[in-house]
This record gives C-alpha cells, sequence and structure tokens, in this order.
C-alpha cells in the first residue's frame, strides 16, 4: 500500500525529510507524529442502497519504526469515532496542555479536508486546497507536480470547460470584440475553476439549472472527472500490457506449479478467473463514465443539447467517486506488477508469485465464495 502511488498513499515521513529545515512552509501537520505517518485511501463498495457507489475512507497508518514504516505499524481509520482520542493518546498520554490541544485542532481540521477527497492524486489535492484558500501554506512538496505536469492536465480541461461555458453564456458577451468576450468567458472560467463561490457567475450556474448551494462541489467533481479521464487516457497501454499477463494462462501461474498440490492449483486458478472478471469490470465501468461524460459534453458543444450534460453534472460526484477508484486501483495494480515483473521476470515462481497475485486480488476484492475455497 505505501509504495502504491500517490493515489492512494501520501508518506508524509518521505516526504517531511526531504523538507530542509529552515523552510519557511515547512512540514504539512504541527504534530511531530502525524508527520511521520502514511495516509492511506482505501476503497469499498457501497450497499445497493447506498447514494454513492463506492464508500472511500481515509486510514492513518503510524509505523513502529519511522525510519521503515514496511516493518509493521497501528492503522486508524480517520472515521473512528475513537481517532481523536487515539491521537491525543499518542502524543500526550498525561493531561493535554491548551497547546497540544490547539495543534491538534489545527491538523484536524487538515485531516478533514484530505479526508473528503476520493483520492490523494496531487492534482486533486492541490486543487482542493486551492479551493480551500490554503494552497500557500502546504508545501509545494506534498503536491508533487511539476509545473509541466500541472499544465498537462489543466490545459485540455480548461479548453474543454472553455467551450461550455462559451455554450452556457449564448449570446452573453455579444458586440463585443473578440478580445473582450475571451476576457468575459475567462472570468467565469477561472470562478468554475476555483470551484469555491459562484458570485459573479449567476448566469452560468443559472443556464445550466444548477442549485447554487451545490455549485462549488458540483464544478470541482467535474474537473475531477476531466483529470481521471487524462489520467485513465495515460494508463491504458501499460494497464493492457498488465491484461494480457493475467489472462495469459501460463504467465499468470507459478513457474514450478509441480510442487503444489491439486487444491492448490485449483484455488489459484478459481481466483484467476474472478480477477480476470473484475479486471474486465473496472475497465468497463472506467469507460462508462468517461463516454458518458464524452457523449453528453459533446451533445451540448455540437448540436447545442444541453440536457444530458446537465444530468451528468447532477451526478458528478458519484462519477467522480466511481471513476477515482477504478483508475486508483488500476494505478496501484500496474505499479505493483511492474515492480514485480522488473524483480523475478514475467514468469515467476510459487513465493514470488503469490506475493503479486494476492495483492492483485486483494485490490480487485476477488474472494472465492465460501463452498469453493480450497482446504
Amino acid at each position: 500500500m505505501i509504495e502504491s502511488g500517490r493515489a492512494i498513499s501520501l508518506d508524509c515521513y518521505a516526504i517531511s525529510k526531504s523538507i530542509p529545515k529552515d523552510d519557511l512552509v515547512g512540514t504539512l501537520f504541527v504534530t511531530d507524529i502525524l508527520n511521520k505517518s502514511v495516509l492511506l485511501k482505501r476503497y469499498e463498495k457501497a450497499l445497493p442502497t447506498a447514494r454513492q457507489s463506492m464508500h472511500v475512507s481515509t486510514t492513518v497508518y503510524f509505523p513502529y519504526d519511522f525510519d521503515n514504516p514496511y516493518d509493521g505499524g497501528e492503522s486508524v481509520s480517520f472515521s473512528d469515532s475513537g481517532f481523536y482520542k487515539a491521537l491525543l493518546f499518542k502524543i500526550s498520554s498525561d493531561t493535554p496542555t491548551p497547546e497540544i490541544l490547539e495543534r491538534i485542532d489545527r491538523d484536524m481540521g487538515l485531516l478533514t479536508l484530505l479526508d473528503s477527497m476520493h483520492s490523494l492524486d496531487p492534482f486533486l489535492f492541490r486543487s482542493r486546497a486551492e479551493q480551500a484558500g490554503i494552497d500557500a501554506d502546504i508545501n509545494p512538496a506534498y503536491f508533487a507536480i511539476s509545473a509541466a505536469e500541472w499544465d498537462k492536465i489543466r490545459v485540455p480541461i480548461r479548453e474543454k470547460i472553455s467551450k461550455l461555458v462559451a455554450m452556457a453564456l449564448g449570446g452573453a458577451g455579444d458586440g463585443k470584440d473578440n478580445q473582450a468576450r475571451e476576457q468575459y468567458v475567462e472570468r467565469f472560467l477561472t470562478k468554475i475553476w476555483q470551484a469555491q463561490d459562484i458570485e459573479g457567475i449567476e448566469p452560468f450556474v443559472k443556464a445550466m439549472q444548477i442549485p447554487p448551494e451545490t455549485a462549488p462541489e458540483i464544478f470541482f467533481a467535474w474537473k475531477a472527472v476531466c483529470y481521471y479521464q487524462v489520467r485513465f487516457g495515460d494508463l491504458v497501454e501499460k494497464l493492457k500490457t498488465l491484461f494480457q499477463w493475467v489472462g495469459h494462462s501460463e504467465l499468470c501461474f507459478p513457474i514450478d506449479y509441480i510442487q503444489l498440490s491439486d487444491d492448490q492449483q485449483k484455488n489459484i486458478i478459481a481466483r484467476r478467473g474472478l480477477l480476470r472478471s473484475k479486471m474486465r469490470e473496472g475497465y468497463i465501468a472506467a469507460n462508462h463514465v468517461i463516454d458518458s461524460y464524452e457523449k453528453s459534453y459533446n451533445m451540448f458543444v455540437e448540436k447545442d443539447q444541453p440536457q444530458t450534460f446537465m444530468n451528468f453534472l447532477e451526478n458528478a460526484e458519484n462519477s467522480y467517486l466511481g471513476l477515482a477508484a477504478h483508475v486508483s486501483v488500476a494505478t496501484h495494480s500496474v505499479n505493483l506488477w511492474k515492480w514485480y515483473v522488473e524483480q523475478y521476470g514475467a514468469q515467476m515462481r510459487h513465493t514470488q508469485f503469490v506475493e503479486l497475485f494476492d495483492g492483485l486480488t486483494t485490490l480487485y476484492s476477488v474472494e472465492l465464495p465460501t463452498d469453493r475455497r480450497a482446504s
């Protein structure tokens, strides 16, 4: 999990060690033990009756050995009612001073912001920090994204939003020269990009039939969907290579299988079949969200039929959540598979194969029915 990449894991200790002690901004938290923790996102499929299709939780992992976080530690869910008390006990087992309480309360605000995110991707972390107006208070090392990477993601998103803003405004700004109209559209675009409030863009919000009170979060979710579309596009070829490996019955099987019992071999084969199905389902689901977005967007900008896009925006948060889960799991899986293949080759012995295979099946929530599990 720690090495899964920034979609799922934020290794605060590794980042904080890279920040000079005399840095003006400093580390992320004011509480030292949080600066030595690892934040993890966990994805679980929600119940059919839930409002959102996926449940995302934030876990704070406190390693026993800060310099070797892989050697075990204590994990505490941020949503757990006992989280505050557990954090307080770790800092001060005695009666905490007012100063300690103030530091914890300040850090709880930042943890709440991180918990509100469906992913720890640097682009979204920076976007959420900008939305909250605290980006200047966070060291750029935690965003871990270069100006070139930021622009690579931002430019196509802004282009899409810009076209749609112009369509939604219709005749607004007519009679002005092109430069003035571009400036007019840019003001709207900036407001939507910041996703903080709707002051000054009420005509756009009204034209899109968006409830004013939910508009900022809808705009943020819209931007997030665009972001994951870019991320998914960058990931597709690597993901197909992983799929080819999982789909290959000789490669995706221990090379020394002769040493395994019949039950062990059958267990691997059964789980492999389920893993293939889960991977296929995730890929199809991610493509479905992106296709729905593209079709609704094109209906608006090319055919002047906005209703489908309006419907998409109404469900933007759920679309973003589902897409974030699929892309994050796929990214983690690709990273995990790549590491094992580079270390041991495409064909692995049982010990290494099981480590990788268990990791992939866990990520994709593969579980055999009770009556099919090998004894």
